[in-house]
């Protein structure tokens, strides 16, 4: 405890959000613990600059009052597993997990089901950019509304409960992102599709005559996706999954999830948000994804 209402607060994945909320908790007069034992460089790095305190996972179960589980949808069953582990060996201390990952209402319920009675899980769903200042992702919550979590989440989140139905909020986010980064992947592929019919120049035209917000769009966003194409995979599998859970086709949604691969798989699918080339244009994005279709 760092102040007088301050708690102790887990945060497993430390990533460009992860970090972020760790540092508005921080300055909310919180204590943030996460495990930084099997990260990235540029994640210590992230997570020092942060003010984050490292500790094995088996340390945050134990000191911890709330867990945020905020990793790549592809680690996120490991992940909550991994928790109910480390919770059950700390024995009955009370404690609440938030689930606040990028996955289907399926796959967060049968996360759920891991832990035992000593833990209230809570479903979550992010929507936004990280906390800078004053401005906050909204974060979805559902399911049991454990005394304090609200209060601890605020200093990070615009916190929105949608009720006891647990599964709500990861729904929230599906149905949200199956817009944002579906919408991102189609654009993706008009333009690779233009490039591989010799009409680059043709479409890029009649995009910036015609449809001139979506083409603005499209020179903002396409070259910088690879940066995080690899973790949007899983999460366009995810959505897709939820579609076909409600008895919707979700076609579309694995196409997404190809044309992130393919961004993944380019020579652009190195890099990070802190490293990718920011002067690379959408045209020249676009080339080189086309030239590596088989």
């Amino acid at each position: 405890m760092t102040g007088e209402s301050g708690v102790t607060v887990g945060l497993v994945g430390a990533g460009e959000m992860g970090a972020a909320v760790g540092a508005a908790l921080l300055a909310a007069g919180h204590r943030v613990l996460t495990d930084l034992s099997a990260r990235s460089g540029e994640t210590r790095t992230r997570a020092i600059e942060a003010g984050l305190i490292d500790r094995p996972l088996a340390g945050i179960a134990a000191e911890a009052a709330i867990i945020f589980s905020i990793v790549p949808p592809s680690v996120a069953e490991a992940t909550g597993a991994a928790v109910a582990e480390a919770a059950g060996a700390a024995g009955d201390t009370r404690l609440i997990f938030v689930e606040a990952n990028a996955i289907s209402p399926d796959l967060s319920r049968a996360i759920a089901a891991g832990f035992g009675p000593s833990v209230s899980v809570v479903d979550g769903g992010i929507i936004g950019m990280p906390p800078v200042g004053d401005a906050r992702p909204r974060l979805y919550l559902s399911g049991p509304r454990p005394a304090g979590l609200v209060e601890v989440a605020s200093s990070a989140f615009d916190v929105r409960h949608l009720g006891a139905d647990y599964g709500a909020a990861s729904a929230m986010k599906m149905v949200y992102a199956s817009v944002t980064k579906g919408f991102n992947a189609l654009l993706t592929g008009a333009f690779v599709l233009a490039e591989r019919l010799d009409l680059g120049d043709a479409f890029a035209d009649e995009m910036a005559a015609s449809q001139a917000q979506h083409f603005r769009r499209a020179e903002t966003m396409v070259a910088a996706l690879p940066a995080d194409a690899g973790r949007w995979v899983r999460e366009m599998e995810e959505i897709r999954d939820t579609y076909e859970a409600a008895d919707l086709p979700g076609g579309f949604n694995q196409a997404a999830a190809d044309i992130y691969r393919l961004l993944d798989s380019s020579p652009y699918g190195t890099e990070t948000r802190r490293t990718r080339d920011r002067r690379r244009t959408l045209r020249a994005t676009v080339a080189t994804l086309a030239a590596q279709v088989k």
